[in-house]
């Protein structure tokens, strides 16, 4: 079989070349001008692979470096609010200090006037926010962290709301780390110690641990009284209401001297106070004790000839709530006490249990920054109306509080410290693997421009070699067309 060169063949070689050239001259051209090897999966299907795979770890390690500096930004501003509020309680302390110091109303008055101004500005503090919202509410960002409740225009409390969970940062690769703390641990440092009981009544703290926190008032009233039998001595008619003691059998006594040896008429004392004189018609006579305790009796029906000792029973109720609730006393040494504002248990031991009154309960150690400033903003003024001795010894625990409260605030300073430094290394490391990561995707994505000019000139050369070899083949003449 003979194969024949026809022009038309020819002319067919010469244009499959050409276009191939321009193609090849095409993407020569497009890697100079773009400085890109690959513009399409076709330039380098196994390179382009790669590439795909190069910049998604890329884009990954670029969104952990704007994760870490948005978190490194709060965490900053965090520092400084934390650091804001130690220096609030340095301040504090001082107040707390000058009271020793102030003789006038007018000084104490300045004083909790500046404890109010430092409160105010703690709750400020601890509501603080940036453009992704409050940075003490732990992961609960969007709502305000902390509420205070006022009366007269004075912060009487502050309730948190928002979440206990830290927030934390999560970057792809490295552990979980601590970005934030909630603000019920930031500003709140339990370290629970004794439990105190202010007052008259006799009852102290039980021996076992309460789970209230602050402090709470106490009420506790007088109920019933009775008397041991064999002196025929009963309760006055005011007794309910005008009697007040409490106690077991035996912590309150009376003395009954019958003079007349009939019980018409003779003298009675409480708890070894004065004697007072008494006669069988009296029905309501009322017999004060030696530390202000009072009962009122009924001596209608004494017992002829009674001479000697009655112990008395005297029943009550304790409330935490100024009376809306009442628990009876039991005279136990571990007498539980619910809390009905949160179900707090409460130990108090009543075995002693004296005198009707109010008693103050301080739960030490247990005190939010916020609860400090207000107690001792309130001791200042002496608002529980304490005597002098029990008002210092209450602000001296106030002053204990502050140093907890301020150290734990620079505890959290402190750890915040070492997570900014542990965030900035992070961050360096990051950029590191992003640059290392960078220069591989351009080493596979990049062109060489030096060997794509050599190439495109090699190119225009042999499209131009090819263009006058083409035009050399069709431009005969008639003798070699002949032939």
């Amino acid at each position: 079989m003979n194969f024949r060169v026809t022009p038309r063949l020819a002319v067919d070689f010469a244009t499959s070349e050409l276009a191939r050239q321009t193609t090849e001259l095409q993407r020569t051209q497009e890697q100079v001008s773009t400085g890109l090897r690959l513009h399409r999966p076709s330039d380098d299907p196994a390179a382009m692979r790669r590439s795909i795979v190069q910049k998604d770890q890329l884009l990954r390690l670029q969104t952990n470096l704007e994760s870490v500096d948005h978190v490194k930004a709060r965490v900053s501003q965090s520092h400084v609010q934390l650091r804001e509020a130690q220096q609030l309680f340095v301040r504090a302390r001082s107040a707390a200090l000058s009271v020793t110091q102030a003789t006038e109303d007018a000084e104490i008055d300045a004083l909790a006037a500046e404890l109010d101004g430092i409160l105010e500005q703690m709750v400020s503090l601890a509501n603080s926010s940036d453009e992704s919202g409050y940075l003490f509410g732990g992961t609960a960002t969007e709502s305000q962290p902390f509420a205070a409740e006022r009366a007269f225009g004075k912060i009487t409390s502050v309730a948190y709301s928002g979440a206990s969970a830290d927030s934390r940062l999560h970057v792809t690769g490295d552990v979980s780390r601590q970005a934030l703390v909630a603000g019920d641990q930031a500003f709140n440092a339990p370290a629970r110690e004794d439990t105190i009981v202010l007052g008259t009544t006799g009852i102290v703290s039980g021996s076992f641990t309460d789970a209230a926190s602050g402090s709470l008032t106490m009420t506790v009233a007088h109920t019933l009284t009775t008397f041991a039998a064999g002196s025929g001595i009963a309760a006055g008619s005011s007794s309910v209401a005008g009697d007040n003691i409490v106690g077991a059998a035996g912590v309150h006594q009376l003395q009954i001297t019958d003079s007349s040896g009939t019980g018409s008429f003779g003298t009675v004392s409480l708890n070894g106070g004065a004697a007072i004189s008494f006669t069988s018609t009296d029905t309501d006579l009322q017999v004060p004790g030696p530390n202000g305790e009072v009962v009122h009796l009924d001596m209608t029906a004494i017992t002829a000839g009674f001479n000697g000792t009655v112990d008395i029973t005297a029943d009550g109720t304790m409330s935490l709530d100024n009376g809306v609730t009442t628990q009876p006393l039991t005279f136990a040494d571990n007498q539980l006490l619910l809390d009905p504002a949160d179900g707090a248990e409460v130990y108090m031991d009543t075995t002693g249990a004296r005198l009707t009154g109010t008693a103050h309960v301080e739960f030490p150690g247990t005190t939010s920054a916020f609860d400090v400033l207000i107690e001792l903003r309130d001791d200042i003024l002496n608002s529980r109306g304490l005597n002098n001795a029990d008002r210092f010894a209450a602000i001296d625990r106030r002053l204990g509080d502050i140093e907890r409260v301020e150290n734990h605030l620079l505890n959290e300073v402190g750890v915040q410290s070492v997570s900014l430094e542990q965030m900035e290394r992070l961050k360096v490391r990051t950029e590191d693997l992003a640059l290392d990561q960078e220069l591989k995707y351009s080493e596979t994505t990049a062109a060489d421009i030096a060997v794509a000019a050599v190439r495109l000139q090699e190119l225009l050369t042999l499209q131009q070699f090819t263009m006058a070899s083409v035009s050399k083949l069709l431009s005969q003449n008639l003798l070699q067309f002949l032939q």
